[in-house]
C-alpha cells in the first residue's frame, strides 16, 4: 500500500519547528570552531540531518550517525550532500582521530551508556577537535514536561542531565576548555578534545 499524497512521514514531522533553534545552534558552533575542528563533522543521533544540512558551507564533509532507519532513508533522500551512517553512539563506525567536530543535539539523554558514548566521541575526534552537546534543560518547566513525557508516557528510559552534571561528565572523559551556552530549548556544552 502506498503512502497517501500529502501525508508527512514521522521523520518529516520531527523537523517541523526545529529550523529556528538550529540557527541558534549554528551561531554557537561557529563561535567555537578552530582550524583543528573545521574539516569533518559527525552528528551523533542526528536524525535526518536537519541541523547538519545548515552547516554544509562550513565543513568539507558532513556525516550523520543515526540508529533509526526511517530517519536515515528520509535524510539520504532529501539531503544528498550529507553522508548517513547507521549505528549507535556507543559503537561509532568511524576510524580513530578522523573527525574535527562531533555534535549531538537533543540526543545525549537517549544514549543508554552515556560514558561509553563520550569515550567513542573522544576516540573519533582529532586532537584539538570540538565536542558540542546540546541538551534539554530539565531545570525549566518545559524540560521537566519533556522528561515526564519521554519516561512516563513513552517509557523511553531517557536519562536527562542538568548542565553541571554534563560538564562534570565531559571533564571526567578528558575534555578541556569546557564552556556552557544557553538556547531557547536548553543548554549547550562545548569542549575541546585533549590529546592523550
Amino acid at each position: 500500500m502506498s503512502k497517501p499524497e500529502g501525508r508527512l512521514s514521522i521523520a518529516a514531522l520531527s523537523e517541523v519547528g526545529r529550523k529556528e533553534s538550529n540557527s541558534g545552534l549554528r551561531t554557537i558552533l561557529l563561535r567555537y570552531l578552530n582550524h583543528n575542528s573545521r574539516e569533518r563533522l559527525l552528528d551523533i543521533g542526528g536524525g535526518s540531518g536537519l541541523l547538519t544540512e545548515t552547516l554544509a558551507d562550513v565543513f568539507s564533509q558532513i556525516l550523520v550517525l543515526e540508529p533509526n532507519l526511517g530517519k536515515l532513508e528520509y535524510g539520504a533522500k532529501h539531503r544528498p550532500d550529507v553522508g548517513f551512517i547507521r549505528g549507535s553512539a556507543q559503537q561509532v563506525p568511524v576510524v580513530e582521530g578522523k573527525i574535527g567536530t562531533v555534535v549531538s543535539v537533543a540526543a545525549f539523554h537517549h544514549f543508554p551508556d552515556q560514558h561509553g558514548a563520550l569515550e567513542e566521541m573522544k576516540r573519533v575526534l582529532k586532537p584539538g577537535g570540538l565536542l558540542m552537546l546540546a541538551e534539554i534543560d530539565v531545570s525549566k518547566t518545559s524540560g521537566r514536561i519533556l522528561r515526564f513525557f519521554e519516561n512516563k508516557i513513552v517509557h523511553g528510559g531517557s536519562h536527562f542531565l542538568e548542565s553541571p552534571q554534563l560538564v562534570e561528565m565531559v571533564k571526567g572523559h578528558g575534555f578541556s576548555d569546557i564552556a556552557i551556552d544557553r538556547t531557547s530549548r536548553g543548554y549547550v556544552v562545548v569542549a575541546k578534545n585533549n590529546p592523550t
